[in-house]
């Protein structure tokens, strides 16, 4: 994908909490190449040994989200 061109991106992240919890985000997008203007799309998914660990970055991520508004494109 660096090298060239790709319409997809997967990653794994790992964070640790200051309280020593550990989490994992495995994070899959996708754009099609033929459509500049087509949205990012994909799927995060939380892993963490507590469920309160994973609800509270699932909702850190869900505002985040939020914050970026998506650009409307009117035809002409």
């Amino acid at each position: 994908a660096l090298s060239g061109q790709c319409g997809f991106m997967a990653a794994n992240m790992y964070a640790k909490s200051i309280f020593g919890e550990d989490a994992l985000a495995n994070l899959s997008i996708e754009k099609p190449l033929n459509k500049p203007d087509a949205p990012v799309v994909g799927h995060i998914r939380i892993r963490a040994k507590s469920q309160g660990m994973a609800l509270s970055l699932g909702d850190k991520i869900n505002s985040a989200q939020k914050l970026v508004q998506p650009k409307v494109v009117q035809a002409a």
